[in-house]
């Protein structure tokens, strides 16, 4: 028999022929080496022919083959070929429905001395097939342990591209490493997952283009009973992309228990993020019982009654906690009482989030309150406008406030992190406290603050407001701001208050 024979077979499509043919003639000699490279092949067909659940016995008893056989490590292109059936098969059972995952552990147990090549791309492959059965077999951390992160390909770590030219959104190196993480957090493993966690770290510093490292460290830290400081460091940079998702305000307040004010104010947030209800029913339970533990219970009343009412139209069930709670006396007497908890829980949570950015003290110079933008200046000729009200809820020209920037563009749009008023007096080079006396021109179209030799003029809108007249004292704050009908920059003022009567 020759060993194009077979392969001629095999290309046919004769497999169980060719599967003979091999088989006798390695029967006949079995230190051939052509002999025992034909029949890898055949067995190699047996696994692709037979790679589903329903074929099982058949597809194991192809591995023991193959297993019995002794395939040389040499055989490069044989074992960067096998990772494939291996795949298909794994994938079939994990979407075949009661499928007995007995059936992945044996196939792993069989594989775990072959001589795959890695890394490769069949190898990537053959973890991605296991992935799909990473929440449902209970070996998937001693699977990755074997199969070694440090065998992941450049390709591993870039987002796939799918039919519809979409990306997906996380890389097959990034959903490993999360899965890996989830599954030591599940088993409640303290020291291996702080032999983890800095794998996870080296992930992150290397890869800083993905999102999710940084909220399982955190995670992780929690898990092991790590330093909780720690952990609000490692969150912060996801918190601060993912800014509307109330789970990660909510891991966030996890994060940083000890501090009552600031947890507080990470859970008000959370709750505020415009979820669905049924998402945050859990969120309104913590709620209440943060409340309760600090004696508002009309506060504590209002997210309990949001939580019974969830469950209730859900028709889920209610835990036994908020069954208690809403049989004690403090529920009832809360009954009809208005919540009265008060937190600037935007502020505080904005300062957790870029405390490490430097504040710049800026003055408003123009609100557009139907447009929700605010025109400021903070610094001579340094003028943007920003939308501020998710930031701050009241904002009046001639405000003094506190904000952090992330960046201006050139058409003066400014990207804020933070914004706070202050109750502040200030002088610089583009802002000054100045009294004076009221004067206008012949037709009274236009006012102005004079200062001794100095004049700074009073926008009409502050005139009407204020009910200015010629000859009064005022005191104002002028402001060196742009004005774009006269496109030049000029002192005027931007709030006044009257020194006579």
């Amino acid at each position: 028999m020759a060993f194009k024979d077979v392969m001629g077979l095999r290309k046919n499509g004769k497999f169980a022929e060719a599967y003979e043919m091999a088989d006798a003639e390695y029967q006949q000699d079995p230190e051939n080496i052509w002999a025992k490279r034909a029949l890898a092949w055949c067995l190699f067909d047996g696994l692709k022919v037979n790679a589903s659940y329903a074929q099982k016995e058949l597809f194991l008893n192809k591995i023991t083959e193959l297993n019995e056989l002794n395939v040389s490590a040499d055989e490069d292109l044989f074992w960067k070929s096998v990772p494939w059936p291996i795949v298909s098969f794994v994938r079939n059972t994990s979407q075949t429905e009661d499928a007995s995952l007995e059936v992945i552990s044996n196939l792993f147990d069989m594989i775990k001395e072959w001589s795959f090549i890695k890394p490769s791309e069949g190898y990537s492959a053959m973890f991605n097939g296991f992935m799909t059965v990473k929440e449902k077999w209970d070996r998937f951390i001693e699977f990755c342990d074997w199969w070694n992160f440090d065998n992941f390909i450049e390709k591993d770590y870039e987002c796939d591209t799918l039919p519809n030219g979409r990306k997906m959104p996380i890389s097959l190196a990034e959903g490993a490493y999360i899965a890996y993480a989830k599954a030591l957090i599940a088993f409640k493993n303290p020291v291996a997952i702080s032999e983890f966690i800095p794998k996870m770290q080296k992930l992150s510093e290397e890869h800083p283009e993905m999102l999710y490292p940084n909220f399982y460290i955190g995670k992780m830290l929690l898990a092991s009973g790590g330093d909780g400081q720690e952990a609000v460091s490692a969150l912060l940079p996801f918190v601060k992309k993912k800014q509307t998702e109330f789970w990660a305000w909510q891991l966030l307040a996890e994060a940083i228990n000890n501090d009552d004010e600031k947890c507080m104010a990470c859970l008000l947030r959370a709750v505020n993020c415009h979820a669905q209800d049924q998402f945050v029913v859990n969120l309104y339970l913590m709620l209440a019982k943060a409340f309760l533990q600090l004696k508002y219970y009309a506060d504590a009343r209002f997210y309990l009654d949001k939580y019974l009412k969830v469950k209730t139209e859900t028709q889920t069930k209610i835990s036994h906690d908020a069954q208690l709670m809403s049989n004690e006396k403090w529920y009832k007497d809360a009954a009809g009482k208005n919540p009265e908890y008060k937190l600037d829980y935007m502020t505080i949570t904005n300062e957790i989030l870029f405390g490490d950015v430097a504040e710049t003290i800026a003055v408003v110079s123009f609100v557009n309150t139907d447009k929700k933008m605010a025109t400021v200046v903070y610094g001579k000729q340094r003028s943007g406008f920003f939308k501020y009200d998710r930031l701050i809820k009241r904002i009046n020209a001639g405000d003094v406030i506190k904000i952090r920037i992330s960046e201006v563009s050139s058409d003066g749009h400014m990207k804020v992190f933070s914004a706070k008023t202050v109750n502040e007096n200030i002088s610089t080079d583009y802002c000054k406290n100045v009294d004076g006396i009221v004067s206008s021109n012949n037709t009274s179209t236009a006012y102005f603050l004079n200062s001794g030799r100095d004049s700074y003029y009073i926008p009409m809108d502050i005139v009407k407001k204020s009910k200015i007249e010629v000859g009064e004292s005022i005191t104002a704050l002028v402001l060196y701001s742009y004005n774009k009908k006269k496109e030049q920059w000029g002192w005027s003022c931007a709030r006044v208050e009257k020194t006579s009567i």
